[in-house]
């Protein structure tokens, strides 16, 4: 839901019913929008440290330059060509030695 359209609509002069009209909410909905104040800082997502490291990091040009020339790549396409060149397996490898076995 676009919140920031039911205010501005309101400042520019519209009335609460009106705007209910337009959106098809009803008009206790659209009031409680409006006079809610707007959230100040932005929801921040929690922290990952300590989670399992991103050992793809240094594959992640290879990927780019793949996407940039074809931007409908699907993923098991770009997993079957990171098999191919044997970067998967190398990236596995990796993986269980830094987390043990799965």
């Amino acid at each position: 839901m676009e919140l920031r359209r039911y205010r501005s609509l309101f400042e520019a002069g519209m009335s609460i019913s009106e705007i209910a009209r337009e959106t098809g909410l009803n008009w206790r909905t659209v009031k409680k929008y409006i006079t809610a104040s707007p959230p100040v800082v932005v929801p921040k997502g929690t922290s990952r440290k300590g989670c399992i490291p991103q050992v793809i990091t240094e594959y992640i040009p290879v990927i780019d330059a793949w996407l940039r020339a074809d931007i409908a790549l699907k993923g098991t396409v770009i997993h079957e060509r990171l098999v191919e060149q044997s970067l998967l397996t190398e990236l596995t490898g990796r993986f269980a030695q830094a987390n043990g076995p799965l």
